[in-house]
């Protein structure tokens, strides 16, 4: 069987490929001679030059330092993991992406899935490892985990979390003590509050959303979509609306320290 090529290469990686077969074939070297000079095998360059892997940040950096580039493949590696990264997030997602960074506030309402910025890596692979080789769910997951460092940088913003009582009572065993548990240490956080939404409650907006505010910006929406294709929302009157929908939902919420305890009632029955 032939290898695999990768049919969705950035533009960055065609780059790199391209400069790097043609030094190597303007030096006169083959593959087997430019692998004995940078320490690699010349089944490893093939590899990156028909597309069947993506260059290494190791390779990137030998090879600026054979052929004198200055830092040329370096930078081209560092901009295709960004494409690549970027290239694995569903289109309709990557606008919340942008949105998270710089947001003073966050209010999150989830009706069915503990949302990505609070899920443990065990949890995260779950989710995201369902049918995709494993080498593709390892990069989703990453970019998940990274994703979490705004709830821990200098500066982190305000978030309020609101989960319906069954998407705890619905975890699946393998990840529920270990997804409880970070609930409950992210629940110690000051600038982070996270409340059930008991079983009884009359709560039946079956979409998740969530509202981000700046502190120079406007409000703006995001409201979950299947596959991926959620939607941003920043008129103003459409942000008001979830905004108060976000409080009414909230006066059904049970408290802080009742959700903590539900919590960790739910986390104790397995």
């Amino acid at each position: 069987m032939a290898p695999s090529r990768d049919a969705n290469p950035s533009a960055y990686q065609e780059v790199f490929v391209n400069e790097l077969r043609a030094r190597r074939e303007a030096s006169g070297l083959s593959r087997n001679r430019l692998a004995a000079a940078l320490g690699c095998t010349p089944q490893w360059i093939a590899k990156v030059e028909t597309y069947e892997k993506p260059p290494s940040e190791g390779l990137a950096d030998d090879l600026d330092t054979y052929f004198q580039t200055g830092g040329m493949f370096h930078r081209l590696w560092e901009r295709h993991v960004v494409a690549r990264k970027e290239g694995l997030v569903p289109s309709g997602f990557r606008p919340l992406i942008e949105a998270e960074k710089n947001t003073r506030e966050m209010s999150i309402y989830e009706p069915l899935l503990i949302p990505g910025l609070f899920q443990t890596e065990d949890h995260a692979r779950l989710v995201l490892g369902a049918g995709l080789r494993p080498e593709k769910a390892d990069e989703l997951v990453a970019i998940r985990m990274d994703r979490q460092s705004l709830l821990t940088q200098d500066d982190p913003p305000w978030v309020f979390l609101m989960i319906r009582e069954a998407v705890i009572r619905d975890l699946h065993p393998e990840v529920r003590i270990g997804q409880c548990k970070r609930l409950l240490e992210l629940m110690g956080e000051l600038h982070i509050s996270i409340q059930l939404i008991p079983t009884q409650a009359k709560v039946f907006h079956e979409s998740g959303f969530q509202v981000l505010s700046y502190k120079r910006l406007p409000d703006v929406a995001y409201v979950d979509g299947a596959g991926g294709y959620g939607q941003m929302l920043t008129d103003v009157y459409d942000v008001r609306r979830l905004t108060l929908l976000f409080n009414v939902i909230r006066s059904a919420a049970l408290s802080a320290a009742d959700s903590e305890d539900l919590i960790r009632e739910i986390m104790e029955d397995m």
